[in-house]
């Protein structure tokens, strides 16, 4: 028998019907298997780069670990040639400052850089990198490298940087290189434009004793003890009454940086320099040549009264 046409139409409308229904249901499976695989995808990223940062944090702390220990340990060794350390206290451990040392042999890195807990800036010339025994301690703390012929102001960036926004020490030696004969050289006044640009203090530090342990003609260390004098902090500045004669010295008003000329900044720089040489016990090399400033009796009246004032 043939269907009449209503069941006809009714299976036409099942068969249409059961074909959206299919349809519909594929695009959805279809959905959620994309929003699972999306999920899945997602949820496998995060732990794949939770565990890299883990690993990461694994390595830099094993590092850490690892230079500490090695750092503990070297510089215990080099604890051996010190001797006693007067004033310590002074050094501002948790603020930023330029430490300024005499030079007179490559134990003053050494010594000094076992003293300071944490890491700290030296500056060195670029021909020390290619000391292989020199080199590979220096390489323990952040050493800046500065190439005498051509300077430039790379080094001085690098070294505001770690001045203002690491807030570490920053040690300098003045005097340019080694002292061959044991007296202090003429200073260069590098550091005096730092200090005042960063606006941090400058430490006075004496190294006495380093240059009996390892003179600049010798390559064995002498089994000796040195000692070392730290000074209290100095703030380059017009109302410090150390150098009050020096930004009044013309007109009698205040000055600032900019208009200082080079003779002033070497003077400061040779006024910092001789609270060194009197912890160090030391003399000036008959080279050295301070220059001469010629300031007016009113301002060098009033810088003798504010001295007095002070020691009092």
């Amino acid at each position: 028998m043939n269907p009449s046409p209503p069941a006809l139409h009714l299976a036409w409308l099942w068969y249409r019907l059961s074909r959206r229904l299919l349809a519909r249901y594929r695009r959805v499976s279809f959905y959620l298997f994309k929003v699972r695989y999306r999920f899945a995808r997602k949820l496998v990223s995060r732990y794949r780069n939770l565990s890299l940062h883990f690993i990461a944090l694994r390595y830099r702390l094993m590092r850490r670990i690892r230079f500490r220990s090695l750092r503990l340990l070297v510089f215990f060794m080099w604890r051996l040639w010190l001797g006693k350390v007067y004033g310590f206290d002074k050094i501002p451990m948790d603020e930023p400052a330029i430490v300024v040392s005499n030079h007179l042999s490559y134990f003053d890195f050494f010594i000094l850089a076992s003293v300071l807990k944490k890491q700290t800036v030296f500056i060195a010339v670029k021909s020390l990198d290619q000391r292989s025994f020199v080199g590979w301690f220096m390489k323990l703390d952040i050493i800046i490298y500065v190439d005498r012929d051509r300077p430039g102001y790379r080094f001085f960036k690098e070294l505001m940087w770690h001045l203002k926004t690491q807030r570490r020490l920053a040690v300098i030696y003045p005097e340019g290189t080694r002292s061959r004969t044991g007296k202090m050289l003429t200073p260069k006044p590098g550091f005096v434009k730092l200090a005042i640009q960063a606006g941090v203090p400058v430490m006075p530090v004496a190294m006495k004793g380093t240059y009996e342990i390892l003179p600049p003609h010798k390559r064995i260390p002498r089994l000796k003890k040195c000692d070392i004098y730290v000074g209290d902090r100095i703030y380059i500045s017009p109302q410090n009454p150390e150098f009050h004669d020096i930004f009044f010295r013309k007109s009698g008003r205040q000055r600032r940086y900019k208009d200082l000329e080079d003779d002033e900044l070497q003077e400061i720089a040779f006024r910092i320099m001789e609270k060194v040489r009197r912890m160090a016990g030391e003399d000036w090399d008959e080279s050295v040549q301070r220059p001469r400033l010629s300031i007016p009796e009113d301002v060098a009246r009033r810088h003798k009264e504010l001295l007095r004032e002070t020691l009092r």
